[in-house]
């Protein structure tokens, strides 16, 4: 950027923070008397988001950026976009996009409920895959209802830790995991203490890992820090918090931050304004009473992942710690429930019918299947 156009956008910043007492719409207004009504409103101490005085400053910066743009007016354009750590819409979200192209990123998406974290991570995607030109697989575990996936082409649903794994290892090419309520999941299995969180470190671990280092990942995290898996903290290389809901005016905006570390600090990178809904009739789309549900299937993960993949045979490990397994039984297919209400489909040869992760569905009926003939 040349001074000139530094300090350009350094004023525009300026005049946004309230730091010169001048109106930035008035100023980028070619029309004196829109500029006028600007400041008349600015006077009535109308609202910025209130629908006149958005139409207004809306329509004067796309005016003005038209003509900075036929004319090649640098300093008029990086007046009415100001520095990178403004709230700006295109350049901003393109920005966004680009932050998750390279290979392993992890980006956390956080704010309270309602604020659209799911809907911003379906766009984002919907952005990504157009950005590579269609060259993007994603799986997601979010449907757009009990019965319904997201029905794009490139879009594939898994919702355990074995068949994200598989998926992975699996796809070739350039891949997007999206997560949802994957915290919600190590949170409540907390009575596993480590064990669990180890587990579930190395499945994140070998998400990012992958084939050729190429798979990116979204998380949808909670509005709370301490409600995140530490992992899914601590590993983010970009941290989105959505700023807040329809009714505080705030569900088109973001900030984003470099990192964990610079979110705790409040130190952001750059804010957006004008994200918008994927519709429900799109192929990305799903509905407000979105579901997604999230398994922790595997019993073994040190010795069903290795080297950043699930192994191909990782079902004989399943229940292999379980010293009541009986060797002498056939394996047959978990008859257990998973959140969603579908069948687990894991292989056991436990009495029980029901593999580790499932035994507490147990009624201590033995499962016919396995029982020997006289």
């Amino acid at each position: 950027m040349s001074d000139s156009g530094w300090k350009a956008a350094e004023l525009s910043d300026k005049l946004r923070n309230g730091d010169v007492d001048a109106n930035l719409e008035g100023i980028l207004a070619d029309d004196p008397q829109v500029g006028d009504v600007l400041l008349a409103c600015e006077r009535a101490e109308l609202d910025e988001d209130a629908p006149l005085y958005q139409l207004l400053s809306r329509q004067t910066a796309t005016d003005s950026l038209r003509d900075a743009r036929l004319a090649g007016d640098v300093t008029t354009m990086n007046t009415a976009t100001g520095l990178s750590d403004t709230r700006i819409e295109a350049t901003g979200y393109d920005m966004l996009v680009k932050a998750l192209k390279p290979a392993a990123q992890q980006v956390l998406i956080k704010g309270p409920k309602g604020s659209g974290k799911t809907t911003k991570a379906l766009d984002l995607a919907r952005h990504l895959h157009a950005e590579m030109d269609g060259d993007l697989s994603v799986l997601t575990n979010i449907k757009r209802s009990d019965d319904e996936e997201i029905q794009h082409d490139a879009v594939d649903y898994a919702d355990t830790l074995s068949g994200m794994l598989e998926w992975v290892r699996d796809t070739d090419g350039e891949k997007l995991v999206i997560g949802d309520e994957w915290s919600s999941t190590v949170n409540a299995h907390a009575h596993g203490g480590g064990e669990v969180r180890a587990s579930f470190s190395r499945f994140i671990n070998a998400l990012r890992k992958g084939e050729g280092g190429s798979t990116r990942l979204i998380v949808i995290g909670h509005e709370h820090d301490t409600d995140i898996a530490a992992i899914l903290r601590t590993q983010s290389d970009v941290v989105v918090r959505a700023d807040g809901k329809v009714d505080d005016g705030l569900i088109d905006c973001a900030t984003v931050y470099d990192g964990w570390e610079d979110y705790q600090r409040e130190d952001h990178w750059f804010r957006i304004r004008g994200l918008r809904d994927v519709p429900r009739s799109s192929d990305w789309g799903v509905s407000t009473n979105y579901f997604a549900t999230f398994e922790l299937d595997l019993d073994d993960p040190e010795n069903q992942i290795k080297r950043g993949r699930l192994v191909e045979d990782w079902q004989q490990y399943q229940d292999d710690a379980d010293d009541e397994e009986d060797s002498t039984l056939e394996r047959v297919t978990c008859r257990g429930l998973k959140t969603s209400g579908d069948g687990c489909n894991q292989l056991t040869n436990h009495e029980s019918g029901f593999c580790a992760h499932h035994r507490d569905q147990w009624d201590g009926d033995a499962d016919p299947r396995l029982t020997e003939d006289d």
